[in-house]
C-alpha cells in the first residue's frame, strides 16, 4: 500500500450522503427561484420578439362578426394568449374545487379508517 493511499487517523471517511447534502448557503430560496423565472421570462420574450419580427406578412382574420388584417405573428400571439387564459381559468376552477372539498373535510373532522381485523 502506498503512503499517499493510507488514511490518517484524524481523517474521517467521506460519506456519500453527507457530501450530497447542500450547505446552508447552497439551498434553493425564493429569491433564487425568482431570479431563474426572470431569466427564463426574458429569454422567452426575446424568442417571441424574433418570431414577431420574422413574421410580418399580413393575413385577413375573420372571427364571428369581426374582420380585419393582422400580421401572422400577432394573430398567432392572440391565439396563444386566448389559449393560456382558457387553461388558467380551468386550472383556477379546479383549485377552487379542491379547496372547497378540503374545507368541507376540515369542518367535518378527521375520519378513522376501518381496522383490518
Amino acid at each position: 500500500m502506498d503512503i499517499a493511499e493510507t488514511p490518517k487517523d484524524d481523517e474521517a471517511p467521506v460519506d456519500d450522503k453527507a457530501a450530497a447534502e447542500p450547505l446552508p448557503g447552497e439551498r434553493r430560496t425564493r429569491l433564487s427561484g425568482a431570479w431563474t423565472a426572470i431569466v427564463i421570462g426574458i429569454l422567452a420574450l426575446v424568442v417571441i420578439l424574433v418570431f414577431i419580427l420574422q413574421n410580418q406578412q399580413a393575413v385577413q382574420i375573420k372571427f364571428l362578426m369581426f374582420e380585419g388584417n393582422l400580421p401572422v405573428a400577432i394573430a398567432l400571439l392572440f391565439a396563444l394568449i386566448l389559449g393560456a387564459v382558457i387553461v388558467v381559468a380551468f386550472g383556477a376552477a379546479r383549485i377552487l374545487q379542491l379547496r372547497m372539498v378540503a374545507g368541507r373535510a376540515r369542518r367535518k373532522g378527521p375520519t378513522t379508517p376501518p381496522s383490518a381485523d
